[in-house]
């Protein structure tokens, strides 16, 4: 599957344009020649890089490159390896992350913004039961898990 003519490379990018870049590059990509880049990789868990796979030497100086909030080009011997990519590939999901007691925030839905306790956990379903915290009564509420966000894991 790899192609041995092709190299990895990582591209600094302003914090939050990861994917404003790639769809500029691969625009570019599509559209002129000698540009050489036939893949694009934007992880979420790495801010401000994006991977490119490109058969030639990816060079910043080249006008054909030029895109708005792209940084430069990490430097390194040699390119990024395949096996170093694929960790990216297939992230561990977020429920694996949390812990019954760990103090979450609510990133969306009804009661976006608020803080809360993890009551319980359904790693089946990929759901946490939580209690809200600057609730006067204690309510369970059920989300899904990319619903939060963790701010304090639970203290062993």
């Amino acid at each position: 599957m790899e192609d041995t003519n092709s190299t990895i490379y990582a591209l600094k990018t302003s914090a939050g344009q990861e994917r404003n870049v790639a769809r500029l590059l691969a625009r570019k990509a599509r559209t002129i020649d000698g540009i050489g880049i036939s893949s694009i990789l934007v992880p979420e868990s790495l801010k401000g890089y994006i991977l490119v796979e490109s058969s030639t030497k990816i060079d910043l100086r080249n006008p054909d490159l030029k895109v708005q909030h792209l940084r430069g080009v990490v430097e390194g011997s040699v390119g990024i390896t395949f096996d170093e990519v694929k960790r990216f590939l297939k992230p561990e999901p977020i429920i694996s992350s949390i812990q019954k007691g760990s103090i979450v925030e609510l990133i969306s839905g009804p009661f976006k913004g608020e803080r809360a306790k993890v009551v319980r956990i359904d790693e089946s379903r990929e759901e946490v039961v939580l209690e809200l915290i600057e609730a006067a009564v204690p309510i369970p509420v059920t989300v899904k898990a990319d619903q939060i966000r963790i701010i304090q894991k639970e203290a062993d």
